[in-house]
């Protein structure tokens, strides 16, 4: 089985993640599901391999977590609708779409920087063959220190896969390499230095499974900038 590495991580050029996308967090927020999908750049300097450190910038302390199933795009897609879409994902595995709480507001939905620092979108550990697994039954859970903190099926979707690629592609070409992060359920928390998060993605039918994509909180030491 094939594993997240630096290749993988280089080889990538759009990040681009779902703002709401599971029923149970829609509920969790008050109960009133989007209508479409909205969507949010990460920049590749946010990506980051299994068994890493995460550091918490000093002066931060909303930091949280946000398990989430990530789509590898293999072929180009450009206009491509819904039946179409799946075909041109290579692989699937896991990601913790990790956030700055104290930022969110200011960023006004484009969380550039509350989602965008460096090491913020750990991916890993197993890429799952897309072919091999179904789109619509994929368990996700996240723990922080051995405890179980989110627990959901993409059965709990709002919009499916297909939906998000054929919807982004209308108006950008997906390239080989493109990571989509496609939303977050119920659960997220906050972490805190010394905490490990480990989030996983199996696929119920055929076993198959990302392994526990691992992060360890670490403390920032360089203190905000004054300005």
């Amino acid at each position: 089985m094939l594993t997240v590495t630096q290749e993988t991580l280089s080889g990538a050029g759009k990040v681009i993640a779902v703002h709401e996308n599971y029923r149970s967090r829609a509920e969790k927020r008050g109960g009133v599901d989007p209508e479409n999908p909205s969507y949010f750049l990460k920049p590749p300097s946010s990506l980051s391999l299994s068994g890493g450190m995460l550091e918490r910038p000093a002066g931060y302390e909303q930091l949280r977590l946000g398990g989430e199933v990530a789509l590898v795009i293999g072929t180009e897609a450009r206009r491509v609708s819904p039946a179409e879409a799946w075909r041109h994902v290579a692989y699937v595995t896991a990601a913790n779409n990790l956030s700055l709480g104290e930022l969110s507001e200011a960023d006004k939905g484009s969380n550039l920087r509350a989602n965008g620092g460096d090491g913020f979108t750990p991916l890993g550990h197993f890429l799952l063959d897309a072919n091999r697994v179904d789109p619509e039954q994929l368990e996700l859970r996240t723990w922080v220190n051995g405890t179980l903190v989110q627990d959901d099926s993409t059965a709990g979707l709002l919009f499916p896969f297909a939906r998000i690629l054929a919807e982004l592609s209308q108006l950008m070409t997906l390239l080989p390499g493109d990571i989509i992060l496609t939303g977050t359920p119920s659960g997220t928390s906050l972490v805190v230095p010394g905490d490990v998060i480990e989030v996983s993605v199996v696929d119920p039918t055929s076993g198959e499974s990302t392994g526990r994509l691992q992060t360890t909180v670490t403390s920032g030491t360089v203190p905000p900038a004054t300005f």
